[in-house]
């Protein structure tokens, strides 16, 4: 038994995602960018409720936003085996891809410009192929396994850990996770819909292409978990030293 745990630990140190290509990683997708904004607005919701607190005369360690980032690269150099963060990174070598990536990572689009093109989109008749590339695409990035990780890594422990909640029974976890996922997945599909807006469509039959490899099924879980693994430590240090539910409106 010993033997065996032993092999399995060298493995997982011999053929885990190098630091080298998860740095690689973060510079050409557009993760560092989001967990850049998340620790600059963190850092403020954390100061918020600092400055709010009525309990001045009780000093409360504030968390550290750095470590959003460290957390996240930890878990996908862990999580990643070299060969599929390999075949990950081989992705961003496709043209196509990285407009993809590029459109998707815009920060300064008017979200009535987004509804405005959508509106317009489904009510044009002539855009069944069309629709049907990019409901294909949508799918291959925004799986509903991927995203069901962020619910049950991090959402649920938040839900079970709020002060004051009562014992959560199953069926109000189930529907909290039903309306979860269909949330996300709507916003998801927007915003893939908006990001290919000027793509052509043999633009979109090569994007198509490039999501269907397994190498973006080993991203997406990975982005999610990830993303989970790095913000639970912070949203449960803050639900410990805080109670959020005073600073709600």
């Amino acid at each position: 038994m010993k033997l065996l745990i032993i092999i399995t630990l060298l493995t997982q140190l011999l053929f885990s995602a190098t630091p080298e290509q998860v740095e690689r990683y973060l510079s050409i997708s557009n993760a560092e960018e989001e967990l850049l904004g998340l620790e600059s607005q963190f850092s403020r919701m954390q100061n918020n409720f600092q400055a709010s607190d009525t309990n001045a005369s009780e000093e409360k360690e504030t968390y550290d936003m750095q470590m959003l980032t460290i957390r996240f690269k930890e878990y996908m150099q862990k999580y990643l085996s070299e060969n599929e963060m390999e075949e990950i990174l081989q992705t961003y070598k496709s043209v196509v891809f990285l407009q993809f990536i590029s459109a998707s990572g815009a920060t300064e689009t008017d979200p009535k410009e987004v509804e405005a093109y959508v509106k317009t989109f489904e009510n044009n008749e002539s855009s069944g192929v069309r629709r049907e590339l990019i409901e294909k695409i949508h799918k291959e990035l925004n799986n509903k396994e991927a995203m069901i990780l962020m619910f049950d890594e991090l959402i649920k422990p938040l839900i079970q850990a709020a002060p004051g909640v009562q014992k959560i029974d199953d069926e109000y976890m189930t529907k909290s996770r039903e309306a979860y996922l269909k949330s996300m997945t709507e916003k998801a599909k927007i915003d893939t819909l908006f990001a290919t807006k000027d793509f052509t469509m043999e633009e979109l039959e090569e994007l198509l292409n490039v999501v269907q490899t397994p190498a973006i099924g080993y991203e997406m879980k990975a982005l999610y978990g990830g993303m989970a693994y790095a913000l639970k430590e912070f949203f449960l240090t803050l639900a410990s030293k805080y109670d959020i539910s005073k600073h709600q409106r």
